[in-house]
């Protein structure tokens, strides 16, 4: 072996970057390897606790772990990677601050760059639906859940509070799940003793699910598990759409395969992945669903020096097809990586990935749970004590394990908490979907927002007791609202969409911006107050 360090580049802060650095600590203390993970996040999430954190239970910050803490002796190198040279074997990252650029030299580059969410499946998913993936998108839900409730509870429109207050959560996977079983219960809770204007019955928690049964991961060897999460589904209250796609998300809308549209300000996606675009760089072979191809000692085929793990690899399962993409098997993945790097470099054979699972669980809300450990059925209080127990023992700081337990044991004294931390104003600049009918604007409504056509048609129509008329059609490059906006005026008419259309959504401060600075736009702006150009714009296509 040559006395310099082999450097080993992770890309990834996940489960098998965690795993595959604590492998690596005696080799590291010996000088026989560098070890560098590379993520844009300085903390790990710890996702098994996701739905525990929306609702109150535990408090936000418990289900992140200090990156610099899990990961020594190894280095952590936090930003974004731009892209990898597999020829110079060399990683360029750019730092957060100003996408400075810098390279990172490697012997073995271990790729564990987990999953996105797949925002392609349907129109809308990217503007009109909430997600999970990251903490900042958790949080993000956490938050909005708490400002359906705030607004349903003062709001006087029994429509418009019927959409505040239904939920719709797609997918039905572990994640959907839970988080649907832990909502119906916190809404209850809730209303019983914090927002005592609404009424529990009027809450509604919508799982829509493609498959004929819901957990999928447990449904073709563990039913008996599935035929109790479905029952206890229905006596929570929670409505099961099964066998039913979303076709389109909109602002006030779920439209369902079926033909059902539901009424929803709240449409939580739970289900469809995608990777990293780094991995469609790479000159390597990818199944079916985009992962990278390893061989059964985690090696990605083809290569000597590219090792795969979590989400993003396809791992071989020891009894056939390819591993799931759940985090105790990324967990064994990263450990097998870090192995056989080491066998390696010391000259001996590798070996195969032989971990083949320790049993699933999953938490169904009011202490209940499923869980099978090596083929054991537990249903009740007993999986759910067995639940998180099982996830309490892989959070990977004791600081935080205490944290969380503190948390437990603090909230059926004290209650859940239920500050709204919202990270952002409710209006700024935003990528709109609407479909074929739905109103954009309504004539009467108070003016907020200015709009762009991106794509598609709509019509302006002045709605009057002897009959709606329609007044101007608009598309592609026309705007309409500001005067509303700007001279805070009701709106003067009701836009329609008459196909679909995506917008670009302004709150006044942008279009405002944009009023002084881009010349064209500034011209539409019609005796604004605020605006530098006080004379009348010539007639145009923007309406009101």
């Amino acid at each position: 072996m040559s006395t310099q360090p082999k450097r080993i580049v992770c890309l990834g802060g996940g489960w098998a970057a965690l795993y595959l650095s604590r492998k690596f600590r005696s080799a590291i203390k010996k000088g026989l390897v560098d070890v560098t993970v590379v993520s844009r996040d300085n903390f790990h999430t710890f996702h098994g606790f996701i739905a525990e954190m929306l609702v109150g239970r535990i408090q936000p910050g418990q289900i992140t772990n200090p990156a610099r803490r899990i990961f020594p002796p190894a280095r952590f190198h936090n930003a974004d990677v731009e892209r990898i040279d597999v020829v110079r074997k060399v990683v360029v990252t750019s730092r957060l601050l100003d996408g400075k650029e810098q390279e990172l030299p490697y012997d073995h580059l271990v790729v564990a760059l987990g999953s996105v969410d797949d925002l392609s499946r349907y129109p809308g998913i990217s503007q009109h639906t909430l997600r999970l993936k990251t903490y900042w998108d958790c949080f993000k839900v956490r938050n909005h859940l708490l400002s359906m409730l705030e607004m349903a509870e003062i709001e006087e429109d029994p429509i418009e509070r019927k959409r505040l207050l239904t939920f719709v959560v797609v997918g039905a996977n572990f994640g959907g799940v839970e988080v649907a079983t832990e909502l119906m219960d916190y809404f209850q809770t809730l209303a019983k003793k914090e927002y005592n204007r609404i009424d529990p019955k009027e809450i509604r928690v919508v799982c829509v699910h493609a498959m004929e049964r819901i957990l999928p991961e447990l449904a073709t060897y563990q039913p008996k598990l599935v035929d109790y999460a479905e029952k206890v589904m229905a006596k929570s209250g929670i409505e099961l759409r099964l066998k039913t796609k979303i076709e389109a998300a909109t602002p006030g809308e779920a439209l369902l395969d079926s033909g059902e549209r539901i009424q929803t300000r709240s449409i939580i996606s739970c289900a469809g992945n995608a990777f990293s675009p780094l991995l469609d760089t790479l000159p390597y072979e990818r199944d079916r669903t985009g992962r990278l191809v390893t061989d059964e000692m985690t090696r990605v085929k083809g290569t000597t020096d590219v090792w795969a793990a979590g989400d993003c690899a396809a791992i071989p399962h020891p009894k056939g097809g390819t591993c799931p993409g759940v985090a105790i098997f990324a967990m064994a993945g990263g450990r097998k990586a870090a192995d056989n790097i080491l066998r390696e470099l010391k000259g001996k054979p590798l070996k195969k990935f032989s971990f083949t699972g320790l049993g699933d669980a999953c938490s169904l809300g009011r202490r209940k749970a499923i869980t099978h450990v090596k083929g054991i059925r537990l249903y009740g209080l007993l999986a759910w004590v067995v639940w998180r127990t099982f996830f309490l023992y892989f959070m990977p700081t004791w600081d935080r394990r205490l944290r969380v337990l503190f948390d437990w044991f603090m909230t059926p004294i004290f209650g859940r908490d239920i500050v709204n931390l919202r990270m952002s104003e409710p209006y700024g600049l935003r990528h709109e979907h609407y479909e074929p009918g739905q109103t954009i604007i309504k004539q009467g409504a108070v003016g907020q927002q200015v709009y762009v056509i991106w794509e598609g048609e709509a019509e302006v129509v002045r709605e009057d007791p002897a009959g709606d008329k329609v007044v101007a059609k608009l598309g592609k490059g026309d705007h309409f609202g500001e005067v509303a906006v700007f001279e805070r005026r009701r709106r003067t008419a009701t836009v329609r969409a008459v196909t679909k259309v995506e917008l670009i959504s302004l709150g006044q401060a942008e279009a405002l911006a944009l009023s002084e600075t881009i010349h064209p736009f500034g011209e539409t702006i019609r005796r604004s107050p605020k605006s530098r150009d006080p004379e009348p714009a010539p007639p145009i296509r923007a309406v009101d």
